[in-house]
């Protein structure tokens, strides 16, 4: 009599993202953007654009040496966020545009991220770009890819 025992493997494919995330167009690169404390986004009725007159203006600090934290000078520049929420293993890719002609900012998000992660990650995404007038409209565009 033949006996044996029969082996089988099955590989399973494991989502991986590049946990980089990347900031381009007018974002200002190699900034820190502290905000006195988390979840503020939900309190600004949609209006997503921090200027000097913006009651959360003081609730920002701002360091360009990843040390020593000052005032943001809003004379120079604007703080934009766009609240995601995102499965537990995503990464960002950040741009703002800038288009004076048409008095337009458009800030796009491209969250890249896992589907079999069912856990969910809420992200405001500060970014610091250089300072706009207050009557250009901005635009914000969010794209999600689901890779398996």
């Amino acid at each position: 009599m033949l006996s044996g025992v029969v082996f089988f493997s099955a590989s399973c494919k494991k989502c991986k993202v590049d946990g980089v995330d990347i900031n381009s167009g007018e974002i200002v690169d190699e900034v820190v953007l502290y905000p006195t404390s988390g979840y503020m986004t939900p309190n600004m009725g949609g209006e997503y654009v921090i200027g000097a007159g913006d009651p959360y203006a003081s609730r920002f600090e701002v360091s360009f040496d990843g040390g020593a934290r000052e005032a943001v000078n809003y004379a120079m520049y604007t703080i934009l966020a766009q609240p995601v929420v995102a499965r537990c293993n995503a990464s960002f890719e950040r741009n703002v545009t800038v288009d004076h002609a048409a008095n337009k900012v458009t800030y796009t998000i491209k969250v890249t991220q896992c589907s079999n992660c069912k856990e969910e990650r809420y992200t405001e995404n500060y970014v610091l770009v250089p300072a706009f007038p207050s009557n250009y409209q901005v635009v914000n565009v969010l794209e999600i890819v689901d890779k398996e």
